[in-house]
């Protein structure tokens, strides 16, 4: 039985949609796409700066299968998350939470900022065949700003969700306008399941540029929203759907770690 609600995919307006990945990249030439039919992924590539996209041979989202992924003992993500102001964003194409410097992610010898919270519905990952309602990233970048390390994680229909009570209550609704209600604040950590299994695969950015060399763990359990919170988020104009669809493979290798 899939996880996505009935009735939550509803048709998008045919009309542009503009923005990049990243609303903090100040200056970059904003590039037209989006998930309606005539700007949709299969024209990504088109766009400018989106060779990737359509050339690129370690492209994200996947499907991931439980039953298929490696097992193996790799580096293991230390979340080192603190509180920050919530601060949104609609950029046309999601609400982006713009988090608080000081938050990081440590990988090895390497560690990386959280730059920002985002979400997908539905889903952009499959688990075993399967969407979920909501999927959250949590996009980590390196010293020069670049993303390199992605958390994603699956949202499924459940209780409340208290940790982003406040924000969703307060969506921005419309391209260019923002939210921060007052007082409101948020610990990334709520975000994460309690149990941090993973599955772990080189990968992409979600959207154009497309841009290879990204780590990506994907929690192999799934967090909860409520009904209301996940209608909250399905009903912003424009942005149902707005996940791209899977892509292949290929030779990539998907691991399956324990985390903690």
């Amino acid at each position: 039985m899939s996880h996505i609600r009935a009735g939550s995919v509803r048709a998008l307006s045919s009309a542009l949609l503009t923005s990049l990945f990243l609303s903090s990249a100040a200056g970059a030439e904003e590039a037209h796409w989006g998930y309606a039919s005539t700007v949709g992924a299969d024209h990504w590539g088109e766009v400018s700066n989106g060779a990737m996209c359509a050339a690129g041979a370690e492209q994200s989202p996947i499907a991931l299968s439980t039953a298929s992924a490696v097992h193996a003992n790799g580096y293991t993500p230390s979340f080192h998350y603190g509180t920050s102001r919530v601060r949104m964003v609609n950029n046309g194409h999601t609400v982006q939470f713009n988090y608080d410097v000081g938050s990081t992610l440590r990988l090895g010898p390497n560690e990386y900022k959280l730059a920002q919270f985002h979400f997908h519905t539905p889903s952009e990952h499959t688990l075993d065949g399967e969407h979920f309602p909501l999927e959250v990233h949590l996009v980590h970048t390196d010293a020069a700003g670049a993303p390199k390390v992605v958390v994603g994680v699956l949202i499924e229909e459940g209780l409340v969700n208290a940790a982003l009570f406040s924000a969703f209550r307060h969506l921005p609704r419309h391209e260019g306008e923002e939210s921060s209600p007052v007082g409101a604040l948020i610990n990334a950590s709520a975000l994460l399941p309690f149990n941090r299994s993973f599955f772990h695969y080189a990968g992409s950015l979600t959207t154009p540029p497309c841009s290879e060399g990204l780590e990506w763990f994907v929690m192999k359990h799934p967090i909860q929203m409520s009904d209301s919170q996940i209608a909250a988020f399905e009903r912003l104009p424009h942005i149902n759907p707005n996940n791209r669809p899977v892509q292949p493979l290929n030779s990539r290798v998907v691991s399956a770690q324990s985390g903690h």
